[in-house]
């Protein structure tokens, strides 16, 4: 009888003893598993994509126009292509984005030159568009001088797409231009300066949008 009464006490015993444990194993699981939930949580919020507008950087050109190295210097912001954003610009309205310039160049001139026939001397300009609105029957483009401060390179800031217009420019020359449509699809505002004998030659490729402008060095 005495060995039964024991025999039964170490069952019940061992049985206890095994569900403690596997209540251990259980909560050990599932912080493991909420653990794990959390890590993959975390890798997919890490792997959204950025706002393109927060990645666009100044790029550099510049071109030689015969013996003269560096005639011509361009700083642009690759700003991200967008078409409604666009459209207030070309067609006009009263949105935001239809009542205030839009500087998308630095341009650096290292030499006397001539932009559509106005003299301009060395030294650094500003092209803007105006777009269409009640004060500006059509989109126009502007070339102004600028002053920069000695610390600066340029007024253009990584990762800052709008940028303001410069204040105290002066005004060269405006006229009213059109983008050609249908280029093949860009992500972002490209530009390439080229040289041909004495001009030099601006070519914009925004969206699916294009337009070339031009100054001639003397």
């Amino acid at each position: 009888m005495q060995n039964k009464k024991f025999y039964s006490l170490v069952v019940t015993l061992s049985v206890a003893v095994c569900l403690f444990l596997s209540s251990f194993t259980l909560v050990d699981d599932a912080f493991g598993q909420q653990k794990r939930r959390r890590k993959k949580s975390g890798n997919t919020m890490s792997s959204k994509p950025a706002d393109p507008r927060s990645l666009t950087r100044i790029q550099t050109l510049a071109v030689n126009v015969g013996a003269k190295k560096k005639a011509v210097e361009l700083f642009y912001l690759n700003m991200p292509w967008g078409q409604q954003t666009f459209s207030f610009i070309e067609d006009g309205g009263n949105d935001y984005y239809s009542n205030r310039t839009w500087p998308f160049a630095h341009i650096k001139v290292n030499t006397a030159a001539n932009y559509q026939g106005k003299s301009i001397t060395p030294g650094d300009y500003i092209l803007y568009i105006t777009p269409k609105n009640e004060k500006n029957p059509q989109m126009s483009i502007s070339l102004a001088s600028v002053k920069l401060p000695a610390d600066k390179k340029t007024f253009l800031v990584n990762g800052d797409v709008f940028t303001e217009t410069p204040e105290d420019i002066q005004v060269v020359t405006s006229r009213a231009i059109r983008f050609d449509k249908g280029a093949p699809m860009l992500k972002s505002l490209k530009i390439d300066l080229t040289a041909s004998g004495s001009d030099v030659n601006i070519g914009l490729h925004y969206g699916d949008r294009t337009f070339t402008d031009k100054l001639t060095v003397n």
